[in-house]
């Protein structure tokens, strides 16, 4: 070895999400006079072309998301191999399933120090009892494998403290990206035509995977509410998964199909945002999504469910506004007052009280990188 300090970091699958875009950056930018950082995942995903060198992204072909009891043990066996295989200092997971079994393999490949992400719980009341349940027992008995929790939000942090899923073993580090993109403020027209958006709509602009937490199948409900009111009213929703054929049902049932477009992932999402009049999240549960955090660097009002991880972002009254997560006619209320009202729209969107530069990739890697040399530390000075 050249002496530089190994990293490997695991995720389940490499979506077009923040968390893999976070890991993706990460394992790119860390400092590589003083680490030597690799990637393992499952198969597949939109970025699995991103790291060049095979090398430094190494495939668990048993790891995926549902559980799957024969296969989960067969990914953690893969693990163990792969990180014997590289001999890494430092293991850190990301997401529910790769953190599961990341940590437990990495305690069994006796790597030294384990870093756990989390980008959001992997359990919530909106889930059946059983899956919450499993997941909520599977985490209690992971933060024995866990030396050092990283989280995105306060709110996840409150949680894990409540439920005594940690100590005092934990950093907040935000979900960061490269900020100046989305500063500059590009052609709406343009942006408009290119997803066949009428040049008059209204547009509530959503980015969002299509997974249970976004709450999709409520906004489909909220948005038959609001169009209802204003035909005007247009959704453009950036993502894909496995509930799109649910949604795109959904919407066919209460007649406002024709008001959605659901272009799939957007690579160049910074360009897709120029097409949105204001941003709109009605996620169940979240950690801190990114996109919250990216409308407002475009100078977007936001209509957002009032949950912990957008409280952190979205300041109601002052740069958006926030509706109960069970209030349905209440969130169809905010879009329509944001549509009526340009002023509203203009004073929410030009809201300067923020500092953005703790959500910058640079500081992103930055205090990974601080912190990995502070667990070594730690870690020599125990041993």
């Amino acid at each position: 070895m050249s002496g530089r300090i190994v990293v490997a970091h695991v995720v389940t699958k490499l979506e077009l999400g923040g968390a893999q875009l976070n890991t993706l950056h990460t394992v790119e930018h860390l400092d590589p006079t003083r680490f030597d950082a690799c990637l393992i995942s499952g198969p597949g995903g939109m970025l699995k072309s991103r790291l060049a060198d095979a090398d430094r992204h190494l495939i668990a072909p048993a790891l995926g998301r549902e559980i799957r009891p024969g296969r989960d043990l067969q990914a953690l066996l893969q693990l163990v191999r792969l990180l014997r295989r590289t001999a890494p200092q430092i293991v850190h997971t990301h997401s529910s399933k790769a953190g599961i079994l990341g940590r437990a393999a990495a305690r069994l490949a006796r790597v030294p120090i384990v870093v756990h992400s989390v980008h959001g719980f992997s359990f919530s009341p909106f889930q059946p009892l059983l899956q919450r349940s499993f997941y909520r027992l599977a985490e209690r008995s992971c933060r024995r494998l866990t030396d050092h929790f990283v989280f995105v939000s306060r709110g996840d942090i409150e949680q894990a403290r409540r439920l005594k899923l940690v100590r005092d073993n934990y950093s907040l580090i935000r979900s960061g990206f490269p900020l100046e993109k989305f500063r500059d403020r590009g052609d709406g027209p343009a942006a408009r035509a290119r997803f066949g958006l009428p040049a008059d709509a209204f547009v509530c602009g959503v980015v969002a995977p299509f997974k249970p937490q976004k709450g999709l199948l409520r906004l489909a409900r909220i948005a038959a509410r609001a169009i209802a009111a204003d035909p005007r009213i247009h959704f453009l929703v950036a993502g894909d998964g496995a509930l799109r054929p649910q949604l795109e049902a959904e919407l066919e049932r209460l007649g406002i199909a024709a008001h959605f477009r659901l272009p799939g992932f957007v690579r160049d999402v910074e360009n897709a945002m120029d097409a949105f009049d204001i941003g709109v999240s009605a996620a169940l549960w979240e950690g801190l999504p990114q996109s919250l955090v990216q409308l407002r660097l475009k100078g977007k009002a936001v209509v957002a469910s009032d949950i912990p991880g957008n409280r952190e972002i979205v300041r109601h009254g002052e740069n958006g506004l926030l509706v109960a997560t069970g209030d349905s006619e209440g969130f169809a209320a905010a879009i329509l007052r944001l549509a009526g009202d340009s002023g509203l729209r203009r004073r929410l969107g030009e809201f300067a009280g923020e500092d953005f530069g703790e959500w910058s990739a640079e500081n992103l890697v930055a205090r990974q990188e601080e912190l990995y040399q502070r667990l070594l530390v730690r870690s020599w000075t125990r041993d």
